[in-house]
């Protein structure tokens, strides 16, 4: 069996991928560095991007696994019309994920972002920052989508001493870090209830502009919302507004509408706001989770069991 691998590993962990089948041919590198031969011969991909015509070109493809958990960026209507397998690294990226927003809630808690910049510029702006902290403790965070990057933020917000409500479109069956579910139909009812709202969910045309201008006004004036998502999640132009209008009191970005941002994006001058320009799942544990993922599943694909982390490419998730 071959198998193409086009997303960047360690080496270590390549090679005890390579060690660990030895009845697999590995070809490694950027899809225009690999031979058409190989390209027609293997039935196995793993990537972080592939296009509809690479996908076409490889006459024996039946299975892709994407590294990242979003697989909104593939040519999913050409993956469909294959019928190939797809997976995806759900699972690999959930504690880098929600440690940054807990990093983002602390910072606007704290005003850390804000002594960072002044230190920057020499200037001493205690008098204006700090009468603005708060404590998260007894806050309120609505968590929207509870996979793997939700419940790890769920679980890390509890022992911060915070109230935590989750959403999902459907009940997961472990709920044990979340005080109170309630599912994305009725996302509107508990908006006004919380401090903090989160985005953790992948982007689907269900899930497509989920929070724009009649939600953003739903919101309790002075809170913060997060999107560690896809940056469709959230209309840019109606959260830079609301921030401008003092409705909201900060937003925390690793997702945006346009990446990387162009320099002439006004989300750049938007008040009280932190970009991670989509680094959230960076993490030096990467690379041995995604291989460790990618490994179980070659296995499966091997003999003939279920994948991990099937994914529908009709319903994008």
């Amino acid at each position: 069996m071959e198998a193409l691998i086009t997303t960047t590993l360690d080496q270590s962990h390549l090679d005890c991928l390579v060690e660990s089948f030895p009845e697999v041919t590995f070809h490694i590198g950027r899809i225009e560095s690999i031979e058409n031969e190989a390209l027609a011969g293997a039935r196995a991909l793993f990537c972080d991007h592939v296009s509809a015509d690479t996908i076409a070109a490889m006459r024996s493809l039946e299975w892709i696994h994407c590294r990242s958990a979003g697989v909104d960026h593939l040519p999913l209507d050409a993956i469909h019309d294959r019928g190939l397998l797809l997976t995806n690294g759900r699972g690999a990226h959930g504690t880098p994920v929600a440690e940054m927003v807990i990093a983002m809630m602390l910072a606007f808690g704290t005003g850390l972002h804000e002594y960072v910049r002044a230190q920057m510029q020499r200037a001493w702006v205690r008098p204006s920052v700090a009468p603005k902290r708060f404590e998260l403790e007894g806050q309120t965070l609505l968590v929207v989508g509870l996979g793997h990057v939700g419940s790890a933020l769920c679980r890390k917000a509890r022992g911060l001493g915070m109230t935590v409500v989750g959403s999902d479109l459907v009940k997961p069956e472990e709920t044990a870090w979340v005080q109170r579910f309630v599912p994305v139909t009725r996302l509107d009812e508990v908006l006004p209830t919380a401090h903090h709202v989160a985005l953790c969910l992948p982007l689907t045309p269900a899930t497509r502009g989920l929070i724009g201008s009649e939600r953003l006004h739903l919101m309790k004036r002075g809170a913060y919302l997060y999107n560690v998502g896809r940056g469709a999640l959230v209309d840019q132009t109606a959260l830079i507004d609301a921030l401008a209008e003092g409705r909201l009191a900060g937003a925390g970005l690793d997702a945006t509408e346009r990446e990387p941002i162009p320099n002439d994006d006004p989300i750049w001058a938007a008040p009280n706001v932190i970009l991670t320009q989509h680094s959230g799942g960076a993490s030096p544990h990467n690379s041995r989770r995604s291989t460790d993922l990618f490994s179980e599943n070659l296995h499966r694909f091997m003999n003939g069991y279920p994948l991990l982390n099937a994914v529908d490419p009709e319903s994008g998730y």
